[in-house]
């Protein structure tokens, strides 16, 4: 599977050149397509000479790539942990830095009502896979704190991303699931039908420059275009929380 995605991306690397244009390949935890294109999209106008190629997983499985050899330049990632693990691997050319945090919400469009109550009268939940996905580990950290898991547990049906639990819930496969807020933003949700998860752990939204992109002009231009102010309020319209100096250094003492 690495063997084939180095062929890929060294196959477009090669196109790219022939139209005149370096392409940026960036990793992208799942939960984060909508704003991410939208940020993209503003850096190729930005810069023309440039071209960005996104590809989106559940944010374990692109660190596990990544050690695996997969060449990509940016890294963004939906929580810190995964890439100071490349970062003590000395995978990464920059330290990680938080842009942004997500929040995890239960997404029940067909359905009102009290959270306790929906959630114990479910007859299935869909949960991205807390082994490598943030969204799903944000899940279970709420349901442990309210005490609630293992009422409810058993009725889990796991995916992948949290990506594939908004579609299967869009689906109708089942009837609710936790997925990023801006997931359920992105598709029009109104506030009935969504319910915030109060103190669950917000995710700090973490991107990297890798090894591969350190010597790529683009990769850094792209990397910090993620703290410009049209990339910080495109993250605000999807109801991500923008990162205050004062978070960042608290993140930065507990590395």
């Amino acid at each position: 599977m690495a063997l084939r995605l180095l062929v890929l991306l060294l196959l477009a690397l090669c196109i790219s050149v022939a139209y005149g244009k370096e392409d940026i390949h960036v990793a992208v935890a799942s939960s984060l397509r909508a704003p991410i294109t939208e940020i993209t999209q503003s850096f190729e106008q930005r810069y023309p000479n440039y071209r960005v190629q996104l590809s989106y997983a559940a944010t374990g499985k692109l660190v596990a790539q990544v050690q695996h050899g997969a060449p990509y330049h940016v890294l963004i990632a939906a929580d810190p942990y995964y890439l100071n693990v490349l970062k003590e691997l000395n995978l990464l050319a920059v330290a990680p830095r938080i842009f942004a945090y997500g929040e995890v919400v239960l997404w029940h469009p067909e359905q009102t009502g009290r959270l306790e109550t929906l959630l114990r009268n479910a007859r299935h939940i869909g949960i991205a896979q807390p082994r490598h996905a943030p969204y799903g580990q944000a899940a279970i950290a709420f349901l442990e704190q309210q005490e609630w898991l293992t009422a409810v547990q058993d009725r889990f049906i796991y995916a992948e991303n949290a990506a594939q639990v908004i579609h299967r819930v869009y689906a109708g496969a089942v009837p609710m699931g936790f997925v990023a807020l801006s997931q359920v933003i992105e598709l029009g949700g109104t506030a009935q039908h969504y319910s915030h998860l109060n103190n669950a752990p917000l995710l700090a939204h973490t991107a990297a420059l890798s090894k591969h992109g350190e010597t790529s002009e683009g990769a850094s231009l792209m990397l910090a275009m993620l703290w410009s102010d049209a990339a910080q309020q495109i993250m605000l319209r999807y109801g991500y929380q923008k990162i205050t100096d004062d978070q960042e250094l608290l993140y930065a003492a507990g590395e």
